[in-house]
């Protein structure tokens, strides 16, 4: 069989599970005008988008259409006024906001079409007045005019056109009860949509610049305090839209828009493509400090007891304390593992163990990330680790059984013949996680 065939046979092992999972579940994506002045990419994207859709995804489109309106008015002579990053809306943009918005729907439902040509049916693609809004108003003196803010959603209609099968597309333009245009910004209301529909995953397409020193993954707390720490306008005010999720959204992906084909691969893939913000877990994942040894004893003492981890005394443990990390919950230690280098290119991977009472939730896997993240930071290329029960988990992520002789021969001499662990090696590359 041919390397190609066998990547691709891979590929579809690891996707497998994650098309399980996303089957039936509700998305929310935003696309900025970027993709949608990129003809090629943006084709490739509805592709993309067409092949969620038959998998089972149910999808919300958002629109962003910044660069066009831009365009539109500069040929008009219409000259405009940026206020808290937001656009002032006057009457007369009214009409060219229409005209370019309907001819940028036309064009993607022009796309759609095209894409699902290898598909029996054309993608089905809905819009209508679901979003109903209200002046943003006058905001230190400033009247943003014809500017709206969300005041509300008409949820259901919504979630009954994804379970009749339909792809709901949102445009910049929303109106009020009295009839009036509003021009809403399409990142605020992608995430106001988000939370009304209670979306399982709001997946957003952004800049570089908003990007940058992202972390691959962080919960909501850590992105407090990254948005505290920006001192980039753009980005505090990008960083700001998201955290109004809250809790409401379990799943927040941010990918450069740059990428667009990345959306399958943050999507299916183990290792993702862009930043993952996570709601859904309650607790804190640390280094550890000697005041821990206590409670990783506690944790790990019964699995010592049936020799799934060699027994560790409290004097190596402490000894050793700074190679580990932590996953604390109300103060208790639940999870624990360590990185210990054994030479300049390997270390390894020692004490994963998560407390009986939590596992289930996926904390290995935070900690394997965790220590892998370690790793490369500490330039390590390989990673290593010995077990007498857990192999095939650890094959599931991505080690390789190997000989004792591919270990170096410091820790050969340390090999204990009666556990008779088996030998696991991986190799490390910078890495996002779903």
């Amino acid at each position: 069989m041919k390397q190609s065939e066998l990547d691709f046979i891979n590929s579809l092992r690891q996707s497998s599970r994650y098309i399980e999972q996303h089957r039936g579940k509700t998305c929310v994506i935003y696309l900025p005008d970027v993709l949608m002045s990129a003809p090629e990419s943006f084709k490739q994207l509805s592709q993309d988008l067409s092949l969620l859709h038959q998998l089972g995804l149910k999808i919300v489109l958002v629109m962003g259409a910044t660069a066009q309106i831009d365009s539109a008015l500069t040929t008009h002579k219409i000259n405009w006024q940026l206020h808290q990053h937001f656009r002032i809306t006057t009457t007369e943009m009214i009409p060219i906001f229409q005209q370019t918005i309907g001819l940028l729907r036309s064009q993607m439902e022009a796309v759609f079409s095209q894409a699902n040509t290898q598909h029996a049916s054309p993608l089905p693609i809905i819009s209508g007045n679901w979003v109903t809004a209200q002046p943003k108003g006058v905001v230190e003196g400033v009247d943003f005019q014809h500017t709206g803010k969300l005041r509300k959603i008409n949820h259901q209609a919504i979630s009954a056109s994804l379970e009749g099968g339909q792809i709901v597309l949102l445009t910049p333009l929303a109106y009020s009860l009295t009839g009036e245009v509003f021009n809403l910004n399409t990142l605020e209301q992608a995430c106001e949509v988000a939370n009304a529909i209670q979306a399982d995953k709001l997946m957003i397409f952004s800049s570089t610049q908003q990007l940058q020193n992202m972390p691959k993954q962080m919960n909501v707390a850590e992105l407090e305090c990254l948005l505290q720490a920006s001192s980039d306008p753009k980005q505090t005010h990008f960083l700001s839209q998201i955290a109004k999720t809250k809790h409401c959204i379990k799943r927040v992906h941010l990918i450069d828009q740059n990428s667009p084909d990345a959306l399958l691969q943050e999507l299916f893939t183990r290792d993702g493509h862009g930043t993952l913000i996570f709601s859904d877990r309650y607790h804190q994942l640390r280094p550890a400090s000697i005041e821990d040894v206590g409670g990783i004893l506690e944790m790990i003492t019964p699995l010592e007891n049936q020799g799934i981890l060699a027994k560790r005394s409290r004097e190596r443990l402490e000894l050793e304390i700074n190679n580990f990390i932590v996953i604390e919950r109300d103060q208790d230690i639940i999870g624990c593992a360590a990185l210990y280098p054994i030479s300049n290119k390997l270390g390894e991977l020692a004490c994963l163990a998560v407390d009986p009472n939590y596992q289930g939730q996926s904390l290995g896997l935070e900690l394997l990330q965790a220590i892998e993240t370690k790793a490369i930071k500490a330039h390590l290329k390989q990673l290593c680790l010995l077990t007498t029960h857990t192999h095939h988990w650890f094959i599931e992520h991505g080690f390789q059984l190997n000989e004792l002789k591919a270990l170096p021969k410091e820790r050969q001499s340390l090999y204990n013949l009666q556990r008779q662990s088996k030998v696991l090696i991986k190799t490390l590359h910078s890495v996002t996680y779903n």
